[in-house]
């Protein structure tokens, strides 16, 4: 409304001061130029009160899925269903918060003059990891000549789920070694025709000589013969996203952990172990070991999100998630905090039988010896321990194995 009584106030002094003028000074090129004045009112008027009419904003990205560090490509457009030349518009593309303090919003300065559609595309550059929202889309109008400006907010939604990076480590073990990480299958079955107790669905990676071919000429799909002894890989990742542990350090320590477990995972889900995922930071995410394309997105999807924001405390989640994993799985712990308490649990649950693994990132190239000494207390209680240096990338290529 502000904008509308200025350009009137505007445009009206300006036919007044043409009527004085053609009033006082007559002849007909200063009633041409009264009634010249008069015709630009006119569209003024009707530019304004056009400037949205029909107006719709759509906005387009190429990919809502993406890895660290990759360009996204936006595309806006305009469509207009009432044609009239109109003078500019410019559109302001607000970006998520976690972004303002990276790149500016982008301005684009379009004419659209006599045309109904008007495209225009630009792209976010090295995106971090995270989830992130585009909103809403603010657009500004004018007419040719300045007089009038508009402004409206179009409610868009747009969701970008960016995935950590990840290492290819060369060999992991789980817990105690019976597993090596250099094994490149998920079971191991016997192959006695006797000890065969059932037929199961058909999952990736089974053998042929372990198709059960009468079950799978039923029509139900391929049967695979389950036996009586089979050992399975099974791991679960306790990410620790507690708030405390990672204030007054660098924000790439938690990054550090993050791709450490991407890369642990991309591992298991390469060699058909069964993993899972566990953390807490607002609300409890327990993802139960699993094996498949699908489930590999859904943990990853899970990394994308995960921020240090944790309030409940770390040891005491693990302590009772811990108890809900059945006997087998490895509990693989990852975190930027060897306190006593975190020692102590891992060291009781490891006496209790549970195969545990502690990987430690730290951001100081060197050890304490607090440190040293816990790591050497957690190896004579049997537990896995391996301390990863945030900026020692080639420690990744082995991880928990000799």
């Amino acid at each position: 409304m502000k904008e509308l009584i200025s350009g009137k106030s505007k445009a009206l002094v300006l036919i007044a001061i043409t009527y004085a003028f053609a009033k006082f000074q007559g002849g007909f090129a200063s009633w041409f130029l009264f009634y010249s004045c008069l015709v630009f009112l006119a569209y003024e008027v009707l530019a304004f009160s056009l400037m949205f009419t029909g107006l719709e904003v759509e906005r387009e990205i190429d990919r809502s899925r993406l890895q660290e560090g990759e360009d996204v490509i936006v595309t806006v457009r305009l469509k207009r269903r009432i044609w009239f030349p109109l003078g500019w518009n410019m559109v302001i593309e607000p970006l998520p918060e976690r972004l303002a303090g990276v790149y500016e919003p982008h301005r684009q300065l379009v004419f659209p003059w006599f045309k109904r559609s008007v495209e225009f595309r630009y792209v976010i550059p090295g995106l971090p990891r995270g989830y992130y929202h585009l909103e809403a889309c603010v657009i500004s109008g004018g007419d040719f000549f300045g007089f009038i400006e508009r402004r409206r907010t179009f409610p868009l939604s747009n969701d970008l789920l960016v995935y950590p990076r990840y290492r290819e480590l060369n060999s992991w073990s789980l817990g105690d070694g019976n597993f090596s990480g250099t094994i490149h299958v998920s079971h191991r079955y016997s192959d006695d025709v006797a000890a065969v107790r059932g037929v199961r669905d058909y999952q990736r990676g089974d053998r042929m000589s372990q198709i059960h071919w009468r079950a799978s000429a039923r029509g139900t799909g391929l049967k695979t013969k389950e036996f009586e002894h089979q050992a399975m890989n099974q791991v679960v990742f306790f990410l620790d996203v507690e708030k405390e542990h990672y204030q007054n350090k660098p924000f790439q320590l938690f990054e550090t952990a993050v791709k450490l477990t991407a890369s642990q995972t991309a591992y298991a889900n390469r060699n058909q172990y069964h993993y899972g995922l566990v953390y807490k930071q607002k609300d409890r995410v327990a993802i139960p070991p699993a094996c498949s394309p699908t489930h590999f997105f859904r943990v990853f999807d899970q990394l994308a999100r995960v921020m240090p924001e944790g309030t409940d405390s770390f040891v005491r989640i693990l302590r009772r998630e811990a108890l809900e994993q059945p006997p087998g799985v490895t509990l693989t712990v990852i975190t930027a905090c060897l306190d006593k308490e975190l020692v102590d649990l891992l060291t009781r649950l490891s006496h209790r039988g549970r195969r545990v693994q502690l990987l430690y990132v730290h951001d100081d190239p060197l050890l304490s010896l607090d440190e040293k000494q816990a790591l050497r207390l957690l190896a004579s209680g049997r537990v896995t321990c391996k301390a990863v240096p945030m900026s020692d990338v080639e420690e990744w290529k082995r991880i928990g194995g000799a």
